[in-house]
Protein backbone atom coordinates (compact mmCIF):
# COMPACT_ATOMS: atom_id res chain seq x y z
CA UNK A 1 0.00 0.00 0.00
CA UNK A 2 1.15 3.66 -0.62
CA UNK A 3 0.50 6.21 1.40
CA UNK A 4 -1.40 9.36 -0.74
CA UNK A 5 -1.55 12.95 0.30
CA UNK A 6 -4.11 15.84 -0.98
CA UNK A 7 -2.15 19.26 -1.37
CA UNK A 8 -4.13 21.90 0.73
CA UNK A 9 -5.06 24.55 -1.55
CA UNK A 10 -3.20 27.34 -1.16
CA UNK A 11 -4.52 30.40 1.07
CA UNK A 12 -4.52 33.47 -1.60
CA UNK A 13 -4.45 35.60 1.78
CA UNK A 14 -3.63 34.02 5.09
CA UNK A 15 -6.40 35.77 7.21
CA UNK A 16 -6.01 35.27 10.70
CA UNK A 17 -7.70 36.89 14.10
CA UNK A 18 -7.25 37.26 17.68
CA UNK A 19 -9.76 37.50 19.96
CA UNK A 20 -10.82 37.84 23.62
CA UNK A 21 -13.19 39.72 26.25
CA UNK A 22 -12.51 42.37 28.84
CA UNK A 23 -14.97 43.25 31.89
CA UNK A 24 -14.56 46.76 32.28
CA UNK A 25 -15.81 48.89 35.00
CA UNK A 26 -17.88 51.78 34.55
CA UNK A 27 -19.22 54.31 36.83
CA UNK A 28 -23.15 53.99 37.13
CA UNK A 29 -24.75 55.05 33.94
CA UNK A 30 -21.58 56.68 32.14
CA UNK A 31 -19.60 55.94 29.37
CA UNK A 32 -16.10 57.36 30.24
CA UNK A 33 -13.15 55.11 30.56
CA UNK A 34 -11.13 55.61 33.64
CA UNK A 35 -8.00 53.66 33.10
CA UNK A 36 -7.26 53.66 36.71
CA UNK A 37 -10.53 52.58 37.72
CA UNK A 38 -10.95 49.44 40.29
CA UNK A 39 -10.01 46.28 37.56
CA UNK A 40 -9.62 48.61 34.51
CA UNK A 41 -6.03 47.90 34.19
CA UNK A 42 -5.90 44.67 34.63
CA UNK A 43 -8.79 44.24 31.57
CA UNK A 44 -7.04 47.50 29.15
CA UNK A 45 -3.96 45.43 29.58
CA UNK A 46 -5.10 41.93 28.16
CA UNK A 47 -6.76 44.58 25.08
CA UNK A 48 -2.99 46.35 24.81
CA UNK A 49 -1.12 42.42 24.47
CA UNK A 50 -3.76 40.83 22.27
CA UNK A 51 -2.96 44.29 20.03
CA UNK A 52 1.01 44.19 20.57
CA UNK A 53 1.06 40.55 19.89
CA UNK A 54 0.08 41.15 16.82
CA UNK A 55 1.60 44.70 15.89
CA UNK A 56 5.50 43.06 17.02
CA UNK A 57 4.95 40.30 14.70
CA UNK A 58 7.17 41.18 11.53
CA UNK A 59 5.25 39.01 9.50
CA UNK A 60 1.87 40.11 10.22
CA UNK A 61 -0.20 43.39 8.95
CA UNK A 62 -3.78 44.49 11.17
CA UNK A 63 -6.50 44.70 8.98
CA UNK A 64 -8.86 45.64 11.09
CA UNK A 65 -10.29 46.58 15.03
CA UNK A 66 -13.79 45.21 16.09
CA UNK A 67 -14.68 46.21 19.57
CA UNK A 68 -18.58 44.71 20.38
CA UNK A 69 -19.85 46.23 23.63
CA UNK A 70 -22.41 44.24 25.91
CA UNK A 71 -25.11 45.64 28.75
CA UNK A 72 -26.97 43.40 31.31
CA UNK A 73 -30.39 43.44 31.16
CA UNK A 74 -30.88 45.61 34.62
CA UNK A 75 -32.49 48.72 33.58
CA UNK A 76 -33.98 50.19 30.85
CA UNK A 77 -33.22 48.75 27.06
CA UNK A 78 -33.19 51.92 26.04
CA UNK A 79 -30.70 53.51 28.38
CA UNK A 80 -29.03 49.73 28.02
CA UNK A 81 -28.60 50.28 24.07
CA UNK A 82 -27.12 53.87 25.13
CA UNK A 83 -24.70 52.55 27.36
CA UNK A 84 -23.41 49.78 25.01
CA UNK A 85 -22.96 51.59 22.34
CA UNK A 86 -21.19 54.53 24.36
CA UNK A 87 -18.70 51.82 25.93
CA UNK A 88 -17.30 50.59 23.32
CA UNK A 89 -16.48 53.88 21.52
CA UNK A 90 -15.42 54.51 24.28
CA UNK A 91 -12.78 51.73 24.35
CA UNK A 92 -12.24 52.29 20.76
CA UNK A 93 -11.29 55.69 21.14
CA UNK A 94 -8.82 54.49 24.00
CA UNK A 95 -7.18 51.55 21.96
CA UNK A 96 -6.73 54.45 18.83
CA UNK A 97 -5.05 57.19 21.59
CA UNK A 98 -2.57 54.04 22.43
CA UNK A 99 -1.61 52.55 19.08
CA UNK A 100 -1.21 54.34 15.16
CA UNK A 101 -3.46 52.11 13.27
CA UNK A 102 -3.12 54.23 10.05
CA UNK A 103 -6.10 53.31 7.42
CA UNK A 104 -7.18 49.95 9.06
CA UNK A 105 -10.80 49.24 9.56
CA UNK A 106 -12.01 50.35 13.11
CA UNK A 107 -15.42 49.07 13.69
CA UNK A 108 -18.04 49.56 16.70
CA UNK A 109 -20.69 47.35 17.24
CA UNK A 110 -22.89 46.63 20.22
CA UNK A 111 -25.79 44.79 21.85
CA UNK A 112 -27.86 46.53 24.27
CA UNK A 113 -28.86 43.83 26.36
CA UNK A 114 -26.94 40.49 26.10
CA UNK A 115 -29.88 38.11 26.85
CA UNK A 116 -27.96 35.21 24.96
CA UNK A 117 -25.53 35.16 27.76
CA UNK A 118 -28.28 35.29 30.00
CA UNK A 119 -29.51 31.96 29.05
CA UNK A 120 -26.30 30.38 28.69
CA UNK A 121 -25.07 31.19 32.29
CA UNK A 122 -28.55 30.60 34.15
CA UNK A 123 -28.57 27.19 32.12
CA UNK A 124 -25.04 26.29 33.02
CA UNK A 125 -26.19 27.22 36.64
CA UNK A 126 -27.79 25.43 39.68
CA UNK A 127 -29.98 28.33 40.88
CA UNK A 128 -32.78 28.45 42.40
CA UNK A 129 -35.99 28.54 40.06
CA UNK A 130 -33.99 27.58 36.78
CA UNK A 131 -36.11 26.08 35.13
CA UNK A 132 -39.21 29.22 35.46
CA UNK A 133 -36.30 31.84 34.85
CA UNK A 134 -35.41 29.85 31.07
CA UNK A 135 -38.85 29.80 30.50
CA UNK A 136 -39.14 33.75 30.75
CA UNK A 137 -35.91 34.23 28.63
CA UNK A 138 -36.54 31.63 25.69
CA UNK A 139 -40.25 33.04 25.57
CA UNK A 140 -41.49 34.82 22.67
CA UNK A 141 -43.77 36.93 24.89
CA UNK A 142 -43.51 39.44 26.05
CA UNK A 143 -41.73 40.93 22.79
CA UNK A 144 -41.07 43.66 24.90
CA UNK A 145 -37.65 43.53 26.70
CA UNK A 146 -38.27 45.90 29.80
CA UNK A 147 -41.47 43.72 29.94
CA UNK A 148 -39.52 40.43 30.28
CA UNK A 149 -37.06 41.62 32.58
CA UNK A 150 -40.05 42.57 34.93
CA UNK A 151 -41.19 38.57 34.58
CA UNK A 152 -37.57 37.89 36.30
CA UNK A 153 -37.71 40.41 38.99
CA UNK A 154 -41.52 39.30 39.91
CA UNK A 155 -40.76 35.22 39.97
CA UNK A 156 -40.54 34.16 43.51
CA UNK A 157 -40.83 37.49 45.19
CA UNK A 158 -37.87 38.49 43.65
CA UNK A 159 -35.11 36.13 45.50
CA UNK A 160 -33.54 34.45 41.68
CA UNK A 161 -33.48 37.64 40.23
CA UNK A 162 -31.50 39.35 43.41
CA UNK A 163 -29.04 35.98 42.20
CA UNK A 164 -28.82 37.12 38.64
CA UNK A 165 -28.59 40.78 39.80
CA UNK A 166 -25.44 39.76 41.65
CA UNK A 167 -23.76 37.03 40.46
CA UNK A 168 -24.47 36.58 36.47
CA UNK A 169 -25.67 40.19 35.48
CA UNK A 170 -21.53 41.22 35.81
CA UNK A 171 -20.48 38.92 33.63
CA UNK A 172 -22.85 40.31 30.74
CA UNK A 173 -21.47 43.47 31.20
CA UNK A 174 -18.46 42.78 28.45
CA UNK A 175 -16.56 44.08 25.42
CA UNK A 176 -15.40 42.02 23.20
CA UNK A 177 -12.47 42.73 20.76
CA UNK A 178 -11.06 40.96 17.50
CA UNK A 179 -7.86 42.14 15.87
CA UNK A 180 -8.14 40.86 12.27
CA UNK A 181 -4.60 40.34 10.48
CA UNK A 182 -2.94 38.91 7.31
CA UNK A 183 0.37 36.75 7.65
CA UNK A 184 2.30 36.93 4.46
CA UNK A 185 3.55 33.59 2.42
CA UNK A 186 6.82 32.28 2.91
CA UNK A 187 9.21 30.67 0.20
CA UNK A 188 10.40 27.53 1.27
CA UNK A 189 13.46 28.22 3.28
CA UNK A 190 11.46 30.47 5.15
CA UNK A 191 9.23 28.29 5.60
CA UNK A 192 11.66 25.41 6.86
CA UNK A 193 12.85 27.08 9.35
CA UNK A 194 9.13 28.57 11.21
CA UNK A 195 7.63 24.94 10.84
CA UNK A 196 10.27 24.13 13.82
CA UNK A 197 10.65 27.79 15.73
CA UNK A 198 7.04 29.51 15.02
CA UNK A 199 4.34 26.95 13.22
CA UNK A 200 1.25 29.54 13.85
CA UNK A 201 2.60 31.62 11.06
CA UNK A 202 2.16 28.79 7.97
CA UNK A 203 -0.77 27.34 6.12
CA UNK A 204 -1.50 24.09 5.65
CA UNK A 205 0.00 24.46 2.05
CA UNK A 206 3.05 25.71 3.82
CA UNK A 207 3.47 22.52 6.19
CA UNK A 208 2.61 20.38 3.15
CA UNK A 209 5.66 22.37 1.00
CA UNK A 210 7.95 21.88 4.02
CA UNK A 211 7.17 17.83 4.52
CA UNK A 212 7.73 17.54 0.78
CA UNK A 213 10.71 18.74 0.85
CA UNK A 214 12.02 16.19 3.84
CA UNK A 215 12.77 12.47 3.94
CA UNK A 216 9.52 10.42 4.17
CA UNK A 217 9.16 8.86 7.20
CA UNK A 218 11.87 10.95 9.18
CA UNK A 219 11.49 11.98 12.17
CA UNK A 220 11.13 15.97 10.99
CA UNK A 221 8.73 14.65 8.21
CA UNK A 222 6.09 13.08 10.67
CA UNK A 223 6.59 16.22 13.17
CA UNK A 224 5.54 18.75 10.16
CA UNK A 225 2.56 16.94 9.83
CA UNK A 226 1.71 16.33 13.62
CA UNK A 227 2.50 19.88 13.96
CA UNK A 228 0.18 20.87 10.97
CA UNK A 229 -2.41 19.22 12.55
CA UNK A 230 -2.08 20.97 16.10
CA UNK A 231 -2.39 23.76 14.25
Amino acid sequence: PMMVYVTPVAERVKARSMAGSAFLDFRVNRTEIDPEYRNNPVELAKIRRTIEAVKENKFASITGVVIKGYASPEGSYQSNARLAEGRAKALLEYVKKQYDFGDVSLKVESVPEDWEGLEKAVEASDMANKVELLAIIRADEPADWDAREWKLKQLNGGAPYRVLLNEIYPALRHSDYEVDYTIRNFNLDEARELAFTDPSQLSLNEFFMVAQSLEPGSPKYSEVFETAVRM
